[in-house]
């Protein structure tokens, strides 16, 4: 079985643009079914 994930993503909480609440929904509506947020110096 193949899960579309995505694992490696950052917040604005480093380098990234959106916040977590964004990161769920855009996961979400690309039908992702695993994420990880790999923010830098958290």
């Amino acid at each position: 079985m193949r899960i579309k994930a995505d694992l490696q993503i950052h917040s604005v909480c480093s380098d990234g643009s959106m916040g977590g609440e964004e990161i769920v929904r855009r996961a979400l509506m690309r039908g992702l079914r695993a994420i990880a947020v790999t923010d830098h110096n958290t």
